[in-house]
């Protein structure tokens, strides 16, 4: 019998600091460890071929869950109130 498929989880994130993304990636890895089949950026090596806009969208699309790690700076570049680091949340967001 087939082994059963993993819910899908995405999580989308701001890259607020070295400590944020460590939390997050330590996140992404305990959910892996609980059998979630959990995917972030932090996890693709180098520039993904279609770019990072289309692989934020298809992740989402993909997903059975997305969790949103929303910080202060998370809702302002959401709200473009900020204009430094990515913009993925924005797109994210949407």
């Amino acid at each position: 019998m087939p082994e059963p498929q993993k819910p899908k989880v995405f999580i989308s994130y701001s890259h607020d600091s070295d400590a944020h993304r460590d939390f997050v990636r330590d996140l992404s890895n305990r959910l892996r460890t609980d059998g979630l089949d959990c995917l972030i950026d932090q996890y693709i090596n180098g520039f993904p071929p279609e770019g990072w806009l289309i692989w934020m969208e298809t992740q989402i699309e993909l997903a059975d869950f997305v969790l949103l790690v929303c910080t202060e700076n998370y809702l302002k570049r959401f709200r473009g109130q900020e204009r430094v680091g990515g913009k993925g949340v924005t797109h994210e967001g949407e």
